[in-house]
């Protein structure tokens, strides 16, 4: 059962950001997840601000591995540099209400 992970993250470098996410979904993808969407809701002038995603993995249990596996752990340091505090929810049952 696929699951969907809302990601909201507070943001210290754009930039940055963006070299670290691309490294962060071609790990995802070997999870087969995917990014069905990634939003800014603000940017400051200092580059930081707030960033959006919403994921779908294919199991609570890919996404753990995601987590804390080994290929992620490599880039903690760029991560570090670039976001300043992640919130994850994790869905828990999709819903259709059409």
């Amino acid at each position: 059962m696929m699951i969907n992970i809302l990601v909201t993250l507070e943001v210290k470098d754009f930039h940055y950001l963006e070299i670290f996410e691309g490294k962060a979904v071609e790990i995802m993808n070997t999870h087969g997840a995917s990014v069905i969407i990634a939003f800014e809701t603000f940017l400051n002038t200092d580059g930081s601000g707030q960033e959006i995603h919403l994921l779908e993995f294919p199991s609570d249990s890919e996404f753990s591995e995601y987590r804390s596996g080994s290929r992620l752990l490599e880039h903690v340091e760029l991560r570090n540099k670039v976001i300043l505090s992640t919130v994850v929810v994790k869905s828990r049952e999709l819903k259709k209400y059409i």
